[in-house]
């Protein structure tokens, strides 16, 4: 497995999040002056119903949302005071996505894919293939560099979808419902990918999830119902 040296701290202070007013309906309140803290190393699991607001905040830890007040500090920058230009910096560095249905680019193949975050930082061709074999063999998918997604199955898939999020050793890996759209066998595949990255790499990592199983995983679980936070930090006992 890669190495990472870099380690990510997040705090989160009396966010609030609330998604403007439509044609249809008014402003939706979806988070509630949450505060939180998640040391750097931790595997933390997020829980909550469908529409608790997990996904909202993973967007808010990840800088893909700004709230709509309160402040979100990713180690001792406060990422909910940067602007856009150093936001898409900051994600392109520091944070690694795993999404519920994968967001591989079609047109791409397995070794594009994974490769695609080095592209952008505009990394030697020499280090992009490096790296993009050695991750490819860690996420057991060197024999299918040359295929395309849509000639992959769906745990197949997740791990192109895992090796791109790792492949530029970020210290802050987000997953979102990363089971979701898998079969049971495939997810405990995928779970115990993600668990081996953690182990390997030591970044911090936050995944949401509605599934027990998978909550298992972590080091602790955080519950969420109703944009606020119910349980803080129950440690899973091993």
């Amino acid at each position: 497995m890669l190495q990472n040296d870099c380690h990510m701290r997040i705090s989160l202070q009396h966010v609030s999040h609330d998604y403007a007013p439509s044609d249809e309906s008014g402003a939706v309140h979806v988070l509630d002056d949450v505060s939180l803290e998640i040391a750097s190393g931790d595997y933390a699991v997020l829980m909550g119903a469908s529409g608790s607001g997990k996904s909202t905040l993973l967007n808010l830890i990840g800088a893909v949302d700004r709230p709509t007040s309160g402040k979100v500090f990713l180690g001792d920058v406060e990422t909910s005071a940067l602007d856009e230009a150093k936001l898409t910096s900051l994600r392109r560095v520091s944070i690694g996505f795993i999404f519920q249905f994968f967001n591989l680019i079609p047109t791409l193949n397995v070794f594009e894919n994974v490769a695609f975050p080095l592209s952008l930082a505009r990394r030697p061709k020499s280090e992009v293939n490096e790296r993009v074999r050695e991750v490819l063999k860690s996420v057991g998918l060197e024999h299918r560099a040359t295929h395309f997604p849509n000639e992959l199955s769906g745990g197949e898939m997740q791990r192109v979808a895992i090796g791109r999020a790792i492949v530029h050793r970020p210290p802050l890996i987000l997953a979102d419902e990363p089971t979701g759209n898998l079969d049971s066998k495939n997810g405990a595949m995928i779970l115990d990918l993600i668990r081996d990255v953690h182990q390997s790499l030591k970044p911090t990592i936050v995944m949401a999830t509605h599934s027990a199983v998978a909550a298992g995983y972590g080091d602790y679980v955080i519950r969420l119902a109703d944009g606020r936070i119910e349980d803080e930090g129950l440690r899973i006992e091993e």
